[in-house]
């Protein structure tokens, strides 16, 4: 992965303790099955505030480095379909060239970060959050700052299949390597947006790289 440009923010390191006062190894805390308590809980959702700092990080970057322009959008969860927390804060990210993929970032007051590219793919950073779940900060920033460097660098690809029962397909490669791939139907997405899905999405479905500034 390559960030030209970028430098993470510093994270300043902090301990988390359990009501026994017992240091919490979030990341590796469940050598087997999650304690039964764990589930549905987050005791320390605070830990989770880097992916805000690390998100407008990215935002700052992508907007010094290239050909794109940055909107606020309150609306852009509702848009999505999200509703699961209160939204502090939306921008969306749209490329001069129609041919890239466009993105958004909602910031969650969890505090988590919804992640929209393209015409219908969108990753909750976390996807749940709970201590069960137990996930490591430092892999959900590199997951973020993979994806998105993946999608500027014109390596991302999202396919809809209409035919049959409906089967919508995402891929992130890596300079010709195949990366992950994720597949899920259709069938709970609005009809709304399939009508604009169908209207943006490249041909073949490969998103271009985005235009660098001053290039």
């Amino acid at each position: 992965m390559q960030l030209e440009g970028y430098r993470r923010p510093v994270i300043a390191g902090q301990d988390y303790f359990d009501d026994q006062a017992a240091l919490i190894s979030y990341g590796q805390r469940w050598p087997g099955e999650p304690a039964e308590e764990s589930y549905s809980v987050t005791i320390h959702p605070q830990r989770f505030a880097p992916l805000h700092v690390v998100s407008q990080a990215l935002v700052d970057w992508l907007l010094a480095r290239f050909e794109v322009r940055c909107f606020q959008d309150s609306g852009l969860a509702a848009e999505l379909g999200y509703a699961m927390q209160p939204v502090v804060e939306s921008v969306r990210l749209i490329p001069v060239d129609r041919a890239c993929a466009p993105l958004g970032l909602v910031f969650t007051d969890f505090p988590g970060v919804l992640l929209s590219v393209g015409a219908l793919y969108q990753w909750h950073f976390p996807i749940c959050g709970c201590d069960a779940c137990d996930d490591s900060v430092d892999e959900l920033l590199d997951d973020l700052e993979e994806q998105i460097t993946t999608v500027v660098n014109g390596h991302f690809t999202e396919i809809l299949d209409e035919s049959g029962a409906g089967l919508l397909t995402h891929r992130f490669d890596s300079d010709g390597i195949a990366g992950r791939e994720i597949s899920d139907g259709v069938e709970e997405i609005s009809p709304e947006r399939l009508v604009r899905a169908r209207a943006m999405l490249p041909a073949d479905g490969a998103w271009a790289p985005w235009p660098l500034r001053g290039a």
